[in-house]
């Protein structure tokens, strides 16, 4: 169980990791067993964030997953507003006109239902006085054979289903992010405890060897490779310490936050051997990238993309429509004088239109083509990829393996090291060789165990699938 205390980057270490004079430098004394915690550092300010507050953060947070959410709102809102073709058109006018004009007059009065005998006088007709027209009219119209208007529908919904997709493809790739961020962060974090314990250590060797010198039992040239050792050690830690900030600084901004509260993290990277994956554990049995988010959202756009010449060849077909509209026509608002509709069904059929039909259609053949490319291509890149993060975490196991192997030999050498040293066996010089392959190691071992949990992030990435096409 983890400790309510533990620090950024905590880490396991096995029994009788450290003399208990050079952890005292540093170190608050705690007894140790195989599988217990040692909390190494102090937690500085920030709030406590644990890996799964840091994936929730970063799905409510993160800029992308937003940019992408919103995009997929657009694009389905498109599609929605490209439906409209199956639907009539509605329109209601109101109005009102005063004039002279002989023609408008004329039919107006028509219209109104007020004409009469002394309006046929050819004086009335050509100089008529001024007239008023309140009208209020209702229209429809309604294209019953619409072929390009329908395939614009049909690609504006694969364009939607498309930018679905990538939205989900972006919060898988959030949330991996996320994980290797956070990775990232503990790695740093323990690389910083490590580097304070070699601090420790090589202050507490400093200060041995200045007593021997003292005593006459060491040269001056021992002692100042001791104070060299320390000083390295001290700008280590130092370094140290600006990677640590560093990596907790990008998290805190791509959790959406701000960089100056940046996080302590309450899980700890453990030193551990890796669990021996079962014995057909092979995600590469049943992997078919067709159904990953990114090319289900590649296969719409390549469909939208075929929709869309569909479209270009179908400019040359007509279009067929009906349409009605009834109208109110008074002198006065609020009163109806006369009254009168119209219904009808017309054909719409561009015969020539200076060649730009065929050129769209050119242009609409290359991005249905360009849009195959790109999802053929992508087939064999997911297949490489895969086949490359699952020899990526199996390198990475091997790697833990033997670093966590190198670290146990490197921290029994150091201590058998300084038992010699204590006894008179061994010079300055092997202590501090001893002490630095020592650290070496630990270094080496966070590495791999911080690598190896980015490596299993990223196969899930890449082998997650969308079995039936529409969980997103």
């Amino acid at each position: 169980m983890k400790s309510k205390n533990e620090g950024p980057g905590s880490r396991i270490r096995r029994p009788g990791s450290r003399v208990a004079g050079l952890l005292a430098l540093v170190l608050a004394t705690v007894p140790l067993g195989k599988g217990q915690l040692l909390v190494a550092q102090d937690s500085p300010g920030g709030r406590p964030l644990s890996l799964e507050t840091a994936l929730n953060e970063a799905l409510a947070g993160n800029a992308s997953l937003r940019i992408a959410a919103a995009r997929a709102d657009m694009a389905s809102a498109a599609a929605g507003g490209a439906s409209s073709v199956y639907w009539p058109r509605l329109d209601f006018e109101s109005g009102f006109v005063r004039s002279n004009d002989p023609v408008f007059v004329f039919g107006t009065k028509l219209r109104q239902g007020t004409f009469s005998e002394p309006d046929f006088e050819v004086g009335a007709l050509n100089n008529p006085d001024p007239i008023n027209d309140w009208v209020n009219r209702v229209s429809l119209q309604w294209k019953v054979f619409s072929p390009v208007d329908w395939t614009s529908r049909g690609a504006a919904t694969l364009e939607a289903d498309a930018a679905g997709w990538s939205a989900a493809r972006t919060r898988e790739a959030t949330l991996t992010q996320t994980e290797v961020l956070y990775r990232e962060a503990q790695r740093r974090g323990a690389q910083l405890q490590a580097a304070r314990r070699a601090e420790a250590s090589a202050a507490a060797n400093r200060d041995v060897f200045s007593r021997r010198v003292e005593e006459g039992l060491l040269t001056r040239a021992d002692l100042l490779q001791a104070e060299a050792d320390y000083s390295f050690a001290v700008a280590r830690r130092v370094d140290a310490e600006r990677l640590d900030a560093d990596a907790r600084r990008r998290l805190a901004v791509f959790l959406g936050g701000d960089a100056a509260e940046m996080p302590v993290l309450t899980d700890s990277l453990n030193l551990e051997a890796p669990e021996s994956p079962a014995p057909n554990a092979d995600v590469s049995t049943g992997f078919d990238p067709s159904v990953r988010a990114d090319l289900l959202a590649l296969s719409s756009a390549r469909d939208a993309a075929e929709a869309g010449a569909k479209r270009s060849g179908r400019q040359y077909l007509p279009e067929i429509g009906v349409f009605g509209n009834y109208g109110i026509h008074a002198a006065d608002a609020f009163r109806k004088d006369g009254d009168n509709w119209t219904v009808g069904v017309g054909l719409k059929w561009n015969i020539f239109s200076g060649f730009s039909r065929s050129k769209d259609k050119q242009r609409a053949d290359a991005a249905h083509s360009i849009a195959e490319t790109r999802y053929e291509e992508a087939l064999r890149q997911a297949t490489a990829e895969m086949a490359e993060a699952r020899d990526g975490v199996s390198s990475a196991r091997h790697a833990v393996a033997a670093t966590l192997a190198a670290d146990a030999a490197a921290e029994a050498g150091a201590e058998l090291m300084r038992r010699r040293f204590e006894e008179g066996l061994a010079t300055a010089a092997d202590l501090l060789q001893a002490e630095s392959r020592r650290a070496q190691a630990e270094s080496h071992a966070i590495d791999a165990q911080a690598g190896l949990r980015m490596a299993e992030a990223r196969l899930r990435f890449v082998t997650t699938l969308h079995q039936d096409g529409n969980d997103r």
